[in-house]
């Protein structure tokens, strides 16, 4: 189990939950780019619940072990969603400046150019 941990709080999930997410934020992150999953997560209760947050550029996101013995939180279709997502944008290119044109040359004559 993992505890993703958000500016709006922290949540225990399963460990591919967890690894599906960063996974993806890192993906979104490299492009400058943001989205929202939706995830289960266990609450102190001990009921599950989800919660929706964003991921991304710029959005501070960590995650810790747990060392709980509850039973691993594994949900296939979230799963299998996210990594979809993940999968879908690493073939996209990072922003990039236009980059100028660069004459070379083997000698420059100093006297002509000032």
């Amino acid at each position: 189990m993992k505890t993703i941990v958000t500016a709006g709080g922290s949540f225990l999930t399963g460990t591919e939950i967890a690894d599906a997410v960063t996974g993806y934020g890192l993906a979104l992150a490299k492009l400058r780019d943001l989205d929202v999953v939706e995830i289960p997560f266990i609450a102190a209760n001990g009921m599950i619940h989800r919660v929706q947050f964003r991921i991304g550029w710029q959005i501070d996101l960590s995650v810790t072990f747990e060392d709980k013995v509850e039973e691993e939180l594994v949900e296939p279709d979230t799963i299998l969603a996210i990594l979809g997502k993940t999968r879908a944008i690493e073939g996209r290119r990072s922003p990039q400046l236009p980059r100028r044109a660069v004459t070379i040359r083997d000698h420059i004559d100093w006297d002509e150019v000032i």
